[in-house]
């Protein structure tokens, strides 16, 4: 006779009544105290309705020492009142709605009205440029795939190893073990040091040693880091305009006073504006510049690093996305030029990995070692321990070379093909502008009206590419839109750009078709057989 197997329940959250204080000299009786608690935490909406479980009256008995009884009488009154529900052999949950429900006042989506508060807001946070923060990102629901929306700078992720990470990260688990639950270096993983400064010095030419290397939580991290150690509030930070967004409100949360600084064929102009305070810190992206992808020719990466000796200014470096190069191999870093200390160089983790790993990293000069440590000490002390083992592990093993080299030849792949659908569907209304690196094109309006009906259609389609203006601090560009391409398939490619092709096709039809006449009544239809059969 075979056993039965255990039906398989679903988790649900069970509720442990930590907070529940009951005192036994108080006048009210203990099941009134205990009714009125578990009300009052089950309204305060900590909970989740329908889903929530209640302790057996037992537990909850033994728990706070007191008789079952009067846990069964505060059950029962919160049964009669509607907080409680039974289900027949999985227990007592908080009713999902709630009594408060038909009695409170509600907003349009159902969420509860609450009163507005008089909120004095720091500086700082009122400084950032651009509310809309939280949402670029969001690319739906986990677990859910993304629609083919062609924003800039997101990686194939489906294309990660997953399976090879995983390996790794056990392996490092199980030899190192209850080490890298501790608290871990300012500075980052020794051997993840070692491993990015062999990488660095021999891929990107950079000049660096180990104890050089500062692990950071990625790109803005590494910006915010190196702004509070060099500038003070209202001193000057130079940067490409247009830009990186989310370096312009690092710098303004960081208290900079940003100088937008025009980008030409050669990389970001230097010139200064008569009577203008030399900057503190110029943040560049020189390899490929975001978002026109113009690569800074040697000439004027020379005269970036003579303009910062002679006027105390340091270089930031960003390098976000220069291992994907397709016209030959990745161009050498600034920061390998440099010899008078001036260039701060910072990568990522988040275009050649995934984002949410959380990971890059700065080579700083040596005299900003201990100040930079100082304020990576302040804001999080450290990134994840066993995060950063498992990358010096994908790195040392051969991994992320590997990584590297099959997402440079798929991406070539996606470019080439994006460029030829996108030229034969909307080549007729956009100019694409070819670069030779990146994930992303920059293509540009044919028509300034068309501009407007773009960016309404985005919403509507849920197909986005963001506007070239997004990025732009005080630049007049001519209208134009950034469309990633790195993260979708050719079937998504080809189906997003068609989208667009058709929806504009079909505002062009409702704003340019006559009005219709109606017929006078009887009269039958006339035919024009020069007309028939055409679309």
């Amino acid at each position: 006779m075979t056993k039965s197997l255990p039906r398989k329940r679903r988790r649900q959250s069970v509720i442990s009544f930590e907070m529940v204080r009951l005192e036994r000299a108080a006048p009210e009786p203990l099941h009134l105290q205990l009714y009125r608690q578990i009300r009052d935490q089950i309204t305060s909406g900590t909970f989740i309705k329908g889903a929530s479980r209640l302790p057996s009256s037992r537990a909850l008995a033994a728990d706070l020492a007191i008789s079952r009884l009067t846990v069964n009488l505060a059950f029962s009154k919160l049964h009669a009142e509607g907080y409680l529900r039974t289900k027949k052999g999985s227990g007592t949950f908080i009713a999902d709605p709630l009594p408060e429900t038909f009695l409170r006042v509600e907003g349009r989506h159902g969420e509860s009205i609450a009163p507005a508060l008089n909120l004095r807001l720091a500086n700082r946070v009122t400084a950032i440029p651009d509310p809309r923060v939280g949402a670029e990102f969001d690319l739906g629901a986990p677990g859910v795939a993304p629609g083919v929306i062609f924003i800039p700078g997101v990686s194939a992720l489906d294309e990660f190893p997953i399976a090879t990470w995983e390996k790794l990260r056990a392996k490092v688990l199980a030899q190192k073990g209850s080490l890298l639950l501790r608290y871990a270096s300012h500075r980052g993983d020794a051997e993840l040091r070692k491993a990015l400064a062999v990488y660095l010095g021999d891929f990107r030419g950079a000049r660096c040693h180990p104890d050089q290397i500062i692990i950071t939580a990625g790109i803005q991290q590494a910006i915010l880091m190196t702004t509070m150690a060099l500038v003070n509030e209202g001193e000057i930070a130079w940067m490409e305009d247009p830009g990186f967004h989310q370096a312009r409100r690092t710098f303004a949360f960081a208290g900079a006073r940003v100088i937008p600084k025009t980008v030409d064929a050669e990389g970001l102009v230097i010139a200064g504006e008569p009577g203008q305070p030399d900057p503190k810190i110029v943040y560049i992206t020189p390899s490929h510049q975001f978002p026109l992808g113009v690569t800074m020719s040697l000439r004027r990466r020379q005269a970036l690093i003579d303009f910062a000796r002679s006027t105390g200014a340091f270089i930031l470096e960003d390098d976000y996305d220069s291992e994907f190069r397709f016209d030959g191999p990745p161009l050498p870093c600034l920061q390998g030029l440099d010899s008078s200390g001036r260039v701060i160089y910072a990568g990522t983790m988040s275009k050649i990995l995934f984002p949410s790993l959380r990971l890059g990293y700065l080579v700083v000069p040596e005299q900003l070692l201990e100040p930079m440590m100082k304020i990576r000490a302040v804001m999080d002390q450290h990134s994840p321990a066993i995060d950063q083992a498992t990358l010096a592990r994908f790195i040392t093993e051969g991994f992320f070379l590997s990584h590297i080299k099959r997402m440079r030849k798929l991406y070539a792949e996606r470019r080439t093909f994006f460029t030829a659908e996108f030229q034969r569907l909307l080549g007729d209304r956009f100019i694409l502008k070819d670069t030779q690196a990146g994930l992303h094109f920059v293509a540009w309006l044919r028509r300034k009206e068309d501009f407007a009906p773009i960016r309404r259609l985005r919403a509507e389609i849920a197909v986005g590419p963001s506007s070239l203006s997004f990025f732009c601090i005080e630049a007049e560009l001519a209208p134009a839109y950034v469309f990633g391409f790195s993260a979708w398939t050719h079937t998504q490619i080809s189906e997003g750009l068609m989208k667009i092709a058709s929806a504009l096709k079909a505002k062009d039809v409702a704003h340019h078709a006559p009005p219709a006449s109606l017929p006078r009544r009887g009269a039958r239809p006339q035919l024009s057989l020069s007309s028939a059969g055409r679309p």
